[in-house]
C-alpha cells in the first residue's frame, strides 16, 4: 500500500476505535473511591525487553458512570495523572485550558482507579497508543460522554493525549479511551477533533513510549500485551 494509503488506514481505524456504552450504571452525587485506587502504584521490574508482561490482578465491579464524575481538578494544579504501565511510567501533565470538561472527566476517571488493570489494546508503530476501554477491543467506555472540541487550528505534537471517539460522533467527543501520539510524523496525520486532556512532558515517560511503539505490527493489539497497572492523580505543586 502507498505511504499515503496506509497512513489514511491507520487514521481511519483511529477515527473508529471510539466507545460503545453501556453496563452498570452508577449515579455521581457521591462517586466511591475503592481504597486501592489511592494505593501506591506497584514497583514493577523490567525484563529484557524492559517491559514486565505479568498481567495485573483483576479490578472486580469496575464502575461506570451515568454521566461523568464531579472533576477532582480543585486548585491551581498543575496537575498530573502518573500511569504505571509493564512498560515503565507516563507522566502526563494535564491541559484543563485546552482540555475542559475532556480533562475534568479524564482526570475523575483516573482518581476513581477506573484505569487500573486496563490494557492498551491498539498499538499502531509510529503513529499512537490506544487504552483506556475496559472491554478491551475498543468498544467499551464509562457510561458517559462529554464534548470538548480542540481549537480549530490545534497541531498535535508528539506526546499528546487526547481521547478517542468514532467518526460519527461530534469533534472533542471522549469517553475513557485516550490515545497517546508517538511520533511527529504521526501528530502530523491528525486532524484537530480529538479533546486533548494533557500531555507527556519527561525523557523517562518517552522511552516508555518508544518501547511500547516497538510492541505494535499492525493497526491492533501489541505483540505482548502491555497494562495500565495503576494510574494516579497528583497535586504537581
Amino acid at each position: 500500500m502507498p505511504r499515503l494509503g496506509f497512513a489514511l488506514a491507520l487514521l481511519t481505524a483511529l477515527i473508529l476505535g471510539g466507545c460503545s456504552f453501556g453496563g452498570d450504571q452508577v449515579t455521581t452525587s457521591t462517586v466511591p473511591i475503592p481504597p486501592e485506587a489511592t494505593a501506591s502504584a506497584p514497583v514493577l521490574a523490567p525484563g529484557a525487553d524492559g517491559c514486565n508482561h505479568k498481567v495485573p490482578p483483576v479490578v472486580q465491579d469496575r464502575q461506570t458512570f451515568s454521566e461523568a464524575p464531579p472533576s477532582p481538578l480543585v486548585g491551581s494544579g498543575p496537575w498530573i495523572v502518573t500511569m504505571t504501565t509493564s512498560c515503565g511510567p507516563i507522566v502526563i501533565e494535564l491541559d484543563t485550558k485546552t482540555g475542559g470538561e475532556a480533562t475534568d472527566a479524564f482526570a475523575a476517571l483516573a482518581r476513581t482507579g477506573f484505569y487500573d488493570g486496563l490494557k492498551f489494546h491498539r498499538v499502531v508503530p509510529g503513529f499512537v497508543i490506544q487504552g483506556g476501554d475496559p472491554q478491551g477491543d475498543g468498544s467499551g467506555g464509562p457510561g458517559f460522554s462529554v464534548q470538548a472540541p480542540p481549537p480549530s487550528d490545534y497541531a498535535y505534537r508528539n506526546g499528546d493525549v487526547a481521547m478517542a471517539k468514532a467518526s460519527s460522533e461530534l469533534s472533542g467527543t471522549a469517553g475513557s479511551q485516550f490515545f497517546i501520539v508517538s511520533t511527529e510524523s504521526g501528530a502530523a496525520m491528525l486532524e484537530p477533533l480529538y479533546a486533548v486532556v494533557g500531555h507527556v512532558v519527561d525523557a523517562e515517560s518517552t522511552s516508555t513510549l518508544r518501547r511500547i511503539d516497538v510492541l505494535g505490527i499492525d493497526n491492533g493489539p501489541p505483540v505482548e500485551p502491555v497494562y495500565i497497572w495503576a494510574a494516579r492523580l497528583t497535586d504537581a505543586k
